[in-house]
């Protein structure tokens, strides 16, 4: 095999890992913005940064009496760790791409230990939150 094509597939396996890295990065910062302004009450700011999939049944105020009937007595969030990410290209009610499934170890006040999901999608050049559970 000629020193070149070793060198190019060298090169595309080195760059495909850190490529994946980046969108992980990129997709985790587009959900803890999002988690954030849930976090501040800021719900009107987070349906903005949402998916359609999540905007088109849900209207600013739903999403914020969903959040709150989810997260009823929780306090305030003093904490939060990732502990998973799973990289999928398609879902039940998502179209087909690149999405990821978050989760999240958070400590709130009033409750030690919940585990969070969200799951952005690329939706053209931006990562948008398309759904958020807790449990």
């Amino acid at each position: 095999m000629p020193k070149t094509l070793i060198a190019i597939i060298a090169t595309l396996l080195f760059c495909l890992p850190t490529q994946a890295y980046s969108q992980i990065e990129a997709a985790e910062a587009a959900a803890l913005a999002w988690l954030e302004a849930i976090d501040r009450g800021e719900y009107e700011q987070a349906w903005e940064a949402s998916s359609t999939l999540l905007q088109v049944p849900l209207s600013p105020n739903m999403l914020a009496r969903t959040i709150n009937a989810a997260r009823r007595d929780f306090g305030a969030m003093q904490s939060r760790r990732r502990v998973r990410v799973i990289s999928e290209t398609s879902m039940p009610g998502a179209p087909l791409g690149d999405l990821k499934v978050f989760t999240f170890q958070t400590r709130f006040e009033n409750h030690p230990q919940i585990t969070e999901t969200i799951t952005p999608h690329l939706d053209g050049d931006a990562w948008k939150v398309s759904g958020y559970y807790v449990n």
